[in-house]
C-alpha cells in the first residue's frame, strides 16, 4: 500500500471519527441565531494565505459594518502575529463566535474552523491557487478508497459532493476558472464569483513596496508541487538541481533559493539534497515572491501567482503525461506544460534565454480583477448575508 494512499485513507478515517463525535455540536449551531456584522476566518496551515489577506483588509480599512475574527487551529501559536481578535478555535469564546459568525472565510476547507459550527451561517471557500491538478470531484485521487471498489467510490463522491453544496461561495480568478471550479465543487455556476485572488493583491502590493534591488545577481526561485511519494518528490528534486544547473548558476552569479511544499517538509532535513542552495523557510511564500527574477516549478499553482509580477515561469516536469493519467491534470494545462517544460540541459538554456532577455513578460492566465479581490470578496459576502 504506497504512503500517498496511507495518507488519504488515514486522514478520512479521521475525518469521519471527527464527524461522528461532533455531530450533536451540529444541531447546536442551528439553534442560535448569527449576527450579521461577525465574519470569521481561518486557515488549517496557519495564519496565512487568502483568509488572513481578506481578515487583515477588513482591519486596516476599518470597516464598520464587520467585526472580523481570526479563528487558530492551533493552541499554542493562537495569538502569534496575528492581529486584531484572535481565539483558539476549541476555546469558549472561539466556539461562541464561530457559533454566532454569519459568513466562515476558508482557505482549504470546512476543517480551517470549527466544522461542527458551520451549520447556520454561509461558508466561504476562498481556495488556495488556480488549479492545474485535478481536484475534489474531477478527481480519482480525492478517494481514499481503491478504485476496485465501484460501489463504495460513487457513495463516497455523492456524500462529497452533498458535503461541497454547503458553501455559499466560491472564488475563482476568471470564467476559465470559475468554470473549472463549479464543475471541481458540484455547484452552480452562480456560486462560484469571479473576485479575483486575495493573495494577488498582496503580492503586487509587496512588489510595488519592495527597495529597488541595486545589485546585479539574479535570484532564482524552484518550488515543486506537492507529492504523495516522498520519494518522488526526493527524485524530482535532485533531478532539477543537478550539478550542471548549479555550475551555471555558480559562474553566472545566480543565487538559487528552494521552497519545500508543506506536506513534503520531511525533505527539509535531508542536507544531501541542498548543496549550494538556500532552503527557503518563511511563514508567507507570497510575500516574498518579490525578490526572485525567475520561477521553477512543476505542476504547482505558485506558477499563476509569481507570473502576474511579469517576471518569466519555467515548468520542469517529469513525464507529464504519466503524471495526468495518474493525478490528473486539467486539459487546458496540459499544452501550457509541454510547451514551458524544460529539463537538463533545456533547462539551463532557457534559464540563460529568460534571465539574459530581462524584459517584463507577459501573465500566463487572465486576472480581470487583478489588485481588487479583497474588495469584491468583501463585496459578495455582504451580498449573500
Amino acid at each position: 500500500m504506497s504512503r500517498g494512499f496511507n495518507n488519504k485513507y488515514l486522514r478520512f478515517i479521521s475525518q469521519v471519527t471527527l464527524a461522528v463525535a461532533s455531530f450533536p455540536m451540529k444541531w447546536v449551531s442551528l439553534l442560535i441565531p448569527v449576527d450579521k456584522k461577525i465574519w470569521v476566518f481561518g486557515n488549517a496551515y496557519g495564519y496565512k494565505d487568502n483568509p488572513k489577506y481578506v481578515y487583515e483588509f477588513l482591519l486596516k480599512n476599518e470597516d464598520h459594518t464587520v467585526r472580523p475574527i481570526w479563528i487558530s487551529k492551533n493552541n499554542a501559536v493562537s495569538d502569534h502575529g496575528i492581529l486584531g481578535e484572535s481565539y483558539y478555535y476549541l476555546s469558549l469564546k472561539g466556539l461562541y463566535y464561530q457559533y454566532r459568525a454569519s459568513a466562515a472565510l476558508l482557505a482549504t476547507g470546512m476543517n480551517d474552523v470549527a466544522s461542527f459550527t458551520l451549520g447556520n451561517k454561509q461558508i466561504i471557500q476562498l481556495w488556495h491557487g488556480i488549479p492545474i491538478k485535478k481536484l475534489l470531484l474531477d478527481s480519482v485521487e480525492t478517494s481514499p478508497i481503491p478504485p476496485r471498489f465501484k460501489y463504495l467510490n460513487k457513495v463516497f463522491f455523492q456524500l462529497l459532493k452533498k458535503k461541497l453544496n454547503r458553501y455559499g461561495m466560491v472564488c475563482a480568478v476568471n470564467e476559465h476558472n470559475q468554470h473549472c471550479l463549479a464543475r471541481a465543487f458540484g455547484l452552480r455556476l452562480d456560486k462560484v464569483k469571479v473576485t479575483g485572488m486575495p493573495r494577488h493583491d498582496v503580492i503586487l502590493e509587496s512588489a510595488k513596496n519592495a527597495v529597488k534591488k541595486t545589485e546585479k545577481s539574479k535570484r532564482i526561485l524552484y518550488a515543486p508541487t506537492w507529492h504523495a511519494s516522498l520519494e518522488d518528490a526526493r527524485n524530482w528534486l535532485s533531478q532539477v538541481l543537478n550539478p550542471e544547473l548549479l555550475h551555471y548558476c555558480q559562474l553566472n552569479g545566480i543565487s538559487v533559493d528552494v521552497s519545500i511544499h508543506p506536506l513534503n517538509q520531511a525533505l527539509a532535513t535531508d542536507t544531501s539534497l541542498f548543496h549550494d542552495v538556500t532552503l527557503l523557510q518563511c511563514d508567507d511564500i507570497n510575500e516574498q515572491l518579490k525578490n526572485y527574477d525567475l520561477l521553477i516549478t512543476d505542476y504547482s499553482s505558485i506558477a499563476f501567482d509569481f507570473s502576474i509580477l511579469g517576471r518569466p515561469v519555467i515548468f520542469s516536469c517529469a513525464e507529464i503525461e504519466k503524471y495526468a493519467k495518474e493525478r490528473g491534470i486539467y486539459e487546458d494545462f496540459i499544452s501550457l506544460l509541454h510547451e514551458q517544460n524544460a529539463t537538463g540541459k533545456s533547462l539551463i538554456e532557457k534559464i540563460d534565454d529568460s534571465l539574459m532577455d530581462g524584459r517584463k513578460v507577459a501573465s500566463i492566465y487572465d486576472y480581470p480583477q487583478l489588485g481588487k479581490a479583497r474588495s469584491k470578496v468583501i463585496e459578495e459576502v455582504k451580498k449573500l448575508i
